[in-house]
């Protein structure tokens, strides 16, 4: 449904802005619990719920026998336990339980020392036992026993003995405290001497498992039968594989430093002859060449030791060979590039032979940069197989080293471990040997000292049983709270069940209308009335203008220009749910307030079953809405002027028709409608309760708006729900609600405020017999008038200024009755 909006507001930026207020956010519709509301308004069921509550506790305070309790202390401290430390996290003893803490607040609430304790003690002939058996009476004496430790010293214990005699409470406590004394006692009596046989069981034990532990290590000891510590005391095998690191790390830098100065020359070969000789020159700077531009062969002697190095080359480089085909095998990469290096050695051994006579002086020849470059490459391949082999017999020795060194690490990382267990085995049994002697110095076991147990101290005797339970003040507390909480339950759901509107909120969010006006209780005095006046007291606005209850009607008027969006002409029916609302007289008032802001308006009566408005304003006709709907009548002649206020006129019902229902849809309501909004510019309709008869649902299709009036009181929300769904089918224009009969408080001053509403405001009327209802009571609507209604004043009719004698015709606003 659309609601009045701030747009529609502005329309008028000059006249006052009601205070109207919506309900259209989901936020508002969803409402919380209201809490103090149902408070306020059930808090007579609380208060009684409150006293049900206090009663029934004082009840049960004098109906429920008195509980008395004891309390004593007592301190439970434990000797220096008969234990040996085996570890540093373990211990051992004969019973592990000696030397934990020991929970004796368990231990004295257990059922054997509380039927230890009534056995021994002949306590079942107390008075708080004597109509028990023995069964029940362990089982209540469990029951209402508390050992607690102290949070201070876990060493201290509070007990508390609760039973329905202060005498027996402090004999049965005082009983279990000396009972439990006594089984500490008997518990641990020559367990001394039966911890010393134990003892003497476990150094044997010892003793054999130290006979055990030097036999592992003697077996381990000569698997390490290989010392090897040089004049320091160092490990060999450890120097050893250091060295071999070390030997193998500068041969490998070696080799790929001949493998480059290899590879540069091989290059400067294929370079040409300046390449070549750049070559020779940087050997010559790195100190790797030694060279004289001229060299002269002047013996034979010189070729020869040249061919016997050569030949040694050969032979060194065969023996790898063999070497590596009994580790690898024929076809390893290896092997084939040695036999290459082979082949290269003998062909320039085989070439390089002089062919010279005996004799014969060799020639004077110059050393080529070629030649001496390939000279320096046969020299560094020599180097470089040479390397290779070295590396090879280093990384062999290596691998063995390591595997000899790991296998006699194992070794002696199993000796330190049995050594360790050892000493271990060896610490234990020498305490134990000094434990035994520590109980017994002399050997004599049948006399030892009883060391174990707990020294039982009494802090506190038994006390004199203390009344506790049932205490009053506390009984009267509880039961307040729980009657009270329960008359608050029993509040809530009698709201739940309650059909009333309680406050506006309830009213715009149940409905999803805007709350456009409160119409407070007429007062019934006579004091400020019109004298002489045919209207009727019921019209406030008429009679006293200055009232707040003619405020409220003034207020509901203001909301209607608003609602008129600027038209000039507007017509607004009044409807409420059901009989009984004031509908009626929010009509009147509302069109003589309009009336009195300058606007022309009609009142029309359109309820015709029980029409109202002819006699509030003391006009009598028997021509009206009705007559003009069947035709008999035009609507011209049925409007009477009301002369003591101005710009207002009624069209009264006329007399009752058989068939009002017909009337209301028959076309000629719209045509009526749309004449009279013609001529006046606002026209107000009073119609029958919209769920009572079917008569206003016609009607409400077809006017401007629809204000709903409803008064707060029984089921009222039901009817309030089922008239706004019915307006809303018809597509009606719902204006807003206004609240009628609302109780007046004290302290408006000159406002109203939204205060809580309550079904015990006067509804039955304002005063001089005047009701809201009209006697609608509960009866059917369509009953006849009187029968449940106040009486009556008779309606009087006003005369016309011109009358059909004195010649003048009768015509619109005629006040002259036709009947």
């Amino acid at each position: 449904m659309e609601t009045l909006s701030n747009n529609r507001m502005n329309q008028f930026p000059g006249q006052p802005q009601p205070q109207v207020v919506f309900a259209n956010s989901q936020e508002d519709q969803q409402a919380g619990f209201d809490f103090w509301g149902i408070l306020n308004r059930r808090k007579w069921i609380v208060f009684l719920g409150l006293c049900t509550g206090l009663a029934l506790g004082t009840l049960y305070h004098y109906q429920t026998p008195a509980v008395y309790k004891s309390s004593a202390s007592i301190r439970i401290e434990p000797k220096h336990p008969l234990a040996m430390k085996v570890t540093n996290s373990e211990v051992f003893a004969p019973n592990m339980e000696e030397i934990l803490p020991t929970r004796h607040d368990t231990i004295i609430a257990k059922q054997v020392t509380v039927e230890r304790c009534l056995e021994s003690n002949s306590l079942y002939q107390l008075d708080s036992f004597e109509d028990m058996s023995k069964e029940d009476t362990i089982k209540f004496v469990l029951d209402k026993l508390n050992v607690q430790p102290e949070k201070e010293d876990v060493y201290n214990y509070l007990i508390e003995f609760e039973t329905y005699n202060p005498t027996d409470a402090r004999t049965v406590l005082a009983n279990i405290v000396s009972t439990y004394r006594a089984m500490l006692d008997e518990t641990y009596k020559n367990e001394s001497l039966k911890f010393v046989t134990l003892l003497r069981e476990v150094k044997q034990q010892f003793n054999d498992d130290y006979k055990d532990v030097l036999r592992r290590i003697a077996l381990v000891s000569a698997q390490d039968n290989a010392p090897r510590l040089d004049s320091m005391g160092r490990d060999m095998n450890m120097i050893t594989i250091a060295e071999l690191n070390k030997r193998l790390r500068a041969s490998k830098d070696d080799l790929a430093k001949r493998l480059v100065f290899r590879d540069r020359v091989k290059e400067a070969i294929n370079g040409g002859e300046e390449g070549m000789e750049a070559m020779v020159w940087t050997l010559v700077q790195l100190k790797q060449l030694t060279v004289n531009k001229y060299q002269q062969a002047t013996d034979n002697g010189r070729e020869q030791s040249s061919r016997m190095r050569i030949q040694e080359t050969i032979n060194q480089l065969e023996i790898s060979k063999d070497e590596l085909s009994v580790r690898f095998g024929a076809g390893n990469p290896r092997i084939e590039a040695l036999e290459k290096r082979i082949q290269f050695w003998k062909d320039y051994r085989d070439g390089g032979a002089s062919e010279l006579e005996d004799g014969e002086a060799p020639p004077e020849f110059v050393v080529t940069p070629e030649v001496m470059l390939r000279r320096f490459m046969m020299t560094a391949e020599a180097d470089i197989m040479d390397l290779e082999r070295r590396i090879d017999d280093d990384s062999q020795e290596l691998e063995v080293t390591l595997s000899k060194a790991e296998t006699l690490a194992k070794i002696r990382e199993q000796k330190a471990v049995l050594e360790r267990e050892r000493a271990q085995i060896e610490e234990l049994l020498n305490t134990t040997t000094k434990k035994i002697v520590e109980i017994s110095p002399s050997q004599d076991f049948t006399s030892v000292e009883q060391r174990e147990g707990f020294r039982f101290t009494s802090l506190k005797e038994a006390s004199f049983g203390e009344r506790v339970w049932p205490i009053l003040p506390i009984l009267l507390g509880i039961g307040g709270f729980l009657g009270s909480l329960a008359g608050f339950g029993l509040g809530c759901l009698v709201e739940l069940a309650d059909k009333t509107f309680h406050n506006p909120d309830e009213v715009m969010k149940q409905l999803q209308l805007p709350l456009i006006g409160h119409v407070p209780v007429i007062s019934q005095s006579k004091r400020y009335l019109i004298e002489d006046s045919l209207i009727e007291p019921i019209i406030c606005t008429y009679h006293r203008p200055k009232s707040q209850t003619s405020e409220a009607f003034r207020a509901v008027r203001t909301a209607l220009f608003f609602n008129t969006q600027g038209k000039n002409h507007s017509v607004i029916q009044v409807t409420s749910p059901t009989p009984g609302d004031g509908k009626s007289t929010l009509a009147a008032n509302l069109a003589v307030c309009i009336a009195q802001s300058g606007k022309r308006v009609l009142l029309v009566d359109g309820d015709m079953r029980r029409p109202r408005q002819h006699a509030t304003f003391g006009i009598k006709s028997s021509e009206g809405f009705a007559t003009v709907l069947s035709g008999q009548s035009f609507w011209r002649d049925v409007v009477h002027e009301v002369e003591e206020i101005e710009g207002l006129a009624l069209m009264p019902c006329g007399a009752k028709p058989n068939n009002p229902s017909e009337l209301s849809t028959s076309p000629q309501v719209k045509e009526l409608i749309e004449q009279m909004r013609e001529e006046y510019d606002f026209v107000i309709i009073d119609t029958p309760p919209i769920l009572a008869v079917t008569d206003p649902s016609p009607i409400a299709a077809r006017v401007d708006g629809v204000v709903l009036c409803l008064r707060i009181k029984k089921n009222v929300k039901v009817s309030a729900e089922r008239s706004t769904e019915v307006l809303r089918n018809l597509g009606a224009s719902i204006v807003g609600v206004v609240v009628n009969g609302v109780g007046q408080q004290t302290g408006y001053g000159s406002q109203y405020t939204y205060g809580a509403y309550r079904a015990g405001y006067s509804y039955n009327g304002y005063g001089y017999g005047y009701g809201y209802g009209y006697g609608y009571g509960s009866g059917k609507y369509y009953e006849e008038e009187g029968k449940n209604g106040a009486k009556q004043q008779p309606p009087r009719r006003i005369e016309a200024a011109a009358t059909p004698q004195q010649g003048a015709s009768p015509g619109p606003g005629s006040f002259e009755d036709h009947s």
